[in-house]
């Protein structure tokens, strides 16, 4: 009977935290694991496939994709899926990969797999172009890249996120799950809403100190917010300057304010907006100081130059077309514009002078672009909002003036900012610029080694950009993200690419 009993009471103990966890007496295994919920108004995107477009940028902010070199935060190429890099001929790179590394299926990055990898990306990457054109060697784990011309910032074009290496043998789902490098996997992806991350448990660098990262989209501002006050989600990204003051007053959370090498892009399409005058008015009539310091209340640095003043290339000795209302007036009146009928626009043969302005949302190209508005009408521009839900319109040129987001070192180096935007090819040359002075400054770029010979390069093109008023820079975005307390290791860098790694964690 006593052994009856026992049996019993053993069975008690069995089934009584079952009972209790179901009805909330206690944790379960979900409850306990350590996930960092992340949201932001560009959180997510369409595909997690990171030779498309922009897309390698998501795989490496989640930790799921790594690149054989990563930017430093003084923006200099370091190693990381490769151990170092040699140039030994202007167009010949030798690289030595880790041969510690491992993919999240277990299989070895190999020599072999990182070209099949990266020629996946040059047949369907157009900013990848040169990794088409070039010769691949595999010896044991050294890599050697011959390009079809010489190139002096290969280095620096590895680190962009669409050299992410992929195991393309082992990837099954491209757009939902590629097989990579990085701490985490993929659990889950919902297009443009979520992306759920788990713990690489075979990852190559050592330990992963939590259990999964979440991100979720969040488009408005203010929920963005309430959902960190609210403890929904553990990071913020992009906060507008007034939830970013109020998050940062709270003692709850910190707020990092890190400056980025993203710039608010002034686009003039010339095929449409054809007179230079009207185009130099506009840059002499916008005072960017006050959009940044005042409306923007610090979330951005103003700047005519596409590049930070703390780098190389944001010349000071630049001839910029500053602030000037009076200027931007005497420019339009010898123009022949003029308000004739007292409504503060002018007019040139009976027309009105109206711009439209294109706008998608991101980051604050919305605020900007109203203030713009307000801005330009005192000098006598009236410029109509046209507002847009992604940038896909910049491509067709449905638009006369339109701000753009992007980042203008995405690699350390000018050069594929400036000709992917400025040359007469370029794939983001939305402004359909085209200057033989600037096309022979691009062309001789890649060839050239000197660092001090690329910066009189790079500023050359930027003074001739500036003097024909072909395209304009408001200024640099101050990334502001607030994180909890309880939340370490979440990374807020210049280039915006990094941000999970295996160090992140939360008590």
């Amino acid at each position: 009977m006593k052994k009856v009993w026992q049996m019993l009471f053993a069975a008690l103990m069995v089934a009584l935290p079952l009972a209790m966890s179901g009805c909330g007496g206690t944790q379960t295994a979900a409850d306990t694991k350590k996930v960092v919920h992340v949201g932001g108004t560009v959180a997510v995107t369409s595909t997690m496939d990171p030779a498309k477009e922009w897309m390698g940028w998501y795989a490496v902010r989640y930790g799921v994709g790594e690149t054989l070199f990563r930017l430093d935060d003084d923006m200099k190429p370091q190693p990381w899926l490769a151990e170092k890099a040699e140039n030994v001929e202007p167009t010949v790179w030798r690289i030595t990969l880790r041969s510690n590394v491992t993919f999240s299926n277990g299989e070895k990055m190999t020599a072999d797999k990182v070209i099949a990898s990266l020629q996946r990306t040059a047949e369907m990457n157009p900013r990848a172009a040169w990794l088409k054109d070039a010769a691949y060697t595999a010896e044991g784990n050294v890599l050697t890249i011959r390009t079809k011309e010489a190139n002096a910032t290969l280095i620096n074009d590895l680190c962009d996120p669409y050299a992410v290496i992929v195991d393309v043998a082992g990837t099954k789902d491209f757009e939902n799950a590629p097989i990579c490098t990085g701490p985490f996997v993929m659990a889950s992806f919902e297009a443009d809403k979520k992306a759920v991350m788990e713990k690489n448990a075979k990852y190559w660098d050592g330990a992963v100190k939590i259990d999964g990262v979440e991100y979720t989209k969040i488009a408005d501002f203010n929920t963005l917010a309430m959902a960190l006050q609210s403890g929904e989600i553990d990071v913020a990204l992009d906060l507008s300057p007034e939830t970013a003051e109020s998050i940062g007053a709270s003692d709850k959370f910190t707020v990092i304010k890190t400056p980025q090498t993203r710039t608010y892009q002034l686009y003039m399409n010339l095929e449409k907006l054809t007179d230079p005058a009207v185009r130099q008015a506009i840059m002499y009539g916008t005072d960017k100081k006050t959009i940044g310091d005042s409306y923007l209340k610090g979330a951005m640095t103003a700047s005519g130059s596409a590049f930070l003043a703390a780098t190389p290339y944001g010349d000071p000795a630049l001839k910029l077309r500053s602030y000037d209302p009076e200027k931007a007036k005497q420019i339009l009146a010898a123009a022949g514009y003029a308000d004739t009928d007292g409504d503060g626009i002018v007019e040139k043969n009976g027309k009105k002078l109206t711009v439209q302005m294109g706008v998608y949302k991101r980051l604050f190209n919305e605020n900007i672009t109203t203030e713009m508005q307000a801005q330009l009408k005192k000098v006598g521009i009236d410029v109509e909002i046209v507002a847009h839900e992604k940038s896909n319109y910049l491509k067709p040129g449905d638009f006369e003036l339109s701000l753009y987001s992007v980042i203008t070192m995405p690699t350390g180096d000018p050069y594929a900012f400036l000709r992917d935007s400025l040359s007469a090819k370029g794939v983001a040359n939305f402004g359909r610029y085209n200057n033989p002075v600037v096309n022979e400054a691009l062309a001789a770029l890649p060839n050239t080694f000197d660092s001090a010979a690329r910066t009189a390069l790079v500023n050359r093109i930027q003074q001739q950009v500036i003097d024909d008023a072909a395209m304009d820079f408001i200024g640099f975005n101050n990334m502001q993200v607030g994180i909890a307390k309880n939340v370490t290791g979440f990374l807020s860098t210049p280039s915006d690419y990094y941000h999970v790694s295996k160090d992140l964690d939360k008590k």
